[in-house]
């Protein structure tokens, strides 16, 4: 028994000697979902990346979105932390425990990136997250109805104004039959890129970051966003009291143009019985759209962070940029990464207007959606425009709350 003992751990020894997958890593990958094709995109992501790195496999969990951030806090305080997640953010609880990738990929690696996205990822000297992807916020528009109604879309070069938008979708309504001119996403991103798009922001565009909201401006413009929502959009809709859901009014054909985002593409390309197209984006003083998107992020409390970081430096390099982004329908964030085709001619314009979009709005449009702080304002920003809109407070009330908490939150996001 003893002899036979000896050699079953001889052979044992051997085997893990010479068979390099008995090293593996299998990593943990936290994961949640921004478009219906996403978890298909990830999996052939992890897939390619352990087809060329046998050594390395996933155990890929997804979770909602609802709640992450307090899950993140919730692993670092049980050690239960995964290796790599997706994140919009890095909040300050979980900031001591992700790995600075800078010291692994050195100091020039967000050079290759969307600039003002990339400038989210940074901590001081630190680079705390990767950048994965980008959003673009703007108008999508059903074509089908304006060719009914006779009415010609401005090519994206010329544009159209906030006052001649309306005008064009209120008609277009009428002539063609459709329930309402438009519908807008109710969240703060979106609701924010009307002021933006009259040269409003809350931070300066450099550090040392200062608030540098003008309220009277703010407050004008908070003015004109009231009149659209009671005149053009379904009623009740940023009041929270109607149950239409601007996803499905559009998709179903009853919106002339929507405000939202490149995210929706991949849905709209799929199930639009209609023709559609992206923007252009109306304007006030200034043509806008406005930054958002994901990082993906390593925890520096597990075994495997040299595994991670390299899997995090492909899957943000422009081969796994090209595989993650195809079936989402999503804008990379590597600027290095070629055209994508997403097997659809109107999603590939789509996606390329929209980038154009950003390409051309102003810095701010980056910065403050990048600036660490923010993440402090946002639901300031929701309810009380909500609560604008629904006469609970005047234009200027809401936006003295929307200013106080901006002031609070370059000292909370230190």
């Amino acid at each position: 028994m003893k002899k036979l003992s000896l050699l079953s751990t001889v052979t044992l020894a051997a085997s893990i000697l010479f068979n390099p997958l008995a090293h593996a890593s299998q990593l943990k990958v936290l994961w949640y979902i921004g478009a219906d094709a996403e978890e298909q995109s990830i999996k052939e992501a992890l897939a390619a990346y352990t087809a060329k790195n046998p050594e390395t496999t996933f155990d890929l969990q997804i979770v909602p979105y609802d709640g992450i951030e307090q899950k993140f806090s919730q692993f670092v305080a049980s050690g239960t932390a995964p290796d790599i997640t997706k994140t919009s953010s890095m909040r300050p609880i979980i900031r001591p425990y992700l790995v600075d990738l800078k010291e692994h990929f050195g100091p020039d690696y967000l050079k290759d990136f969307v600039p003002g996205w990339a400038m989210g990822a940074e901590l001081g000297d630190q680079v705390i997250a990767a950048p994965l992807l980008v959003t673009a916020t703007g108008i999508l528009l059903n074509k089908s109805a304006f060719d009914k109604a006779g009415i010609a879309i401005p090519p994206a070069d010329k544009g159209w104004t906030w006052d001649e938008f309306l005008q064009a979708i209120k008609t277009v309504q009428e002539k063609a039959g459709v329930r309402y001119p438009l519908v807008w996403d109710v969240s703060a991103s979106r609701w924010i890129i009307h002021e933006f798009q009259y040269g409003n922001h809350i931070y300066s565009e450099e550090a040392p970051y200062k608030v540098v909201m003008d309220d009277a401006k703010w407050t004008e413009t908070l003015d004109k966003f009231i009149d659209i929502t009671k005149n053009y959009m379904p009623p009740g809709q940023w009041s929270g009291s109607s149950s239409d859901n601007p996803k499905q009014l559009f998709t179903n054909g009853q919106a002339v143009a929507w405000m939202s985002g490149s995210w929706q593409v991949s849905g709209l390309a799929a199930d639009a019985k209609f023709d559609w197209q992206a923007g252009p984006t109306p304007y006030g003083t200034v043509k806008s759209s406005i930054f958002g998107g994901d990082y993906v992020m390593a925890f520096n409390t597990g075994e495997h962070i040299k595994e991670a970081t390299d899997f995090i430096k492909w899957l943000t390099s422009p081969e796994g940029q090209a595989i993650f982004c195809k079936a989402p329908m999503y804008i990379p964030a590597n600027l290095n990464t070629g055209p994508i085709d997403t097997g659809s001619d109107k999603a590939t314009a789509a996606l390329a207007a929209m980038q154009k979009e950003l390409a051309d709005s102003p810095t701010y449009a980056a910065t403050d959606q990048g600036n660490e702080a923010m993440q402090y304002v946002w639901d300031t920003i929701k309810q009380s425009v909500v609560q604008a809109v629904t006469g609970q407070l005047t234009s200027a009330e809401a936006v003295a709350k929307i200013h106080k908490a901006a002031d609070e939150s370059l000292e909370a996001s230190k």
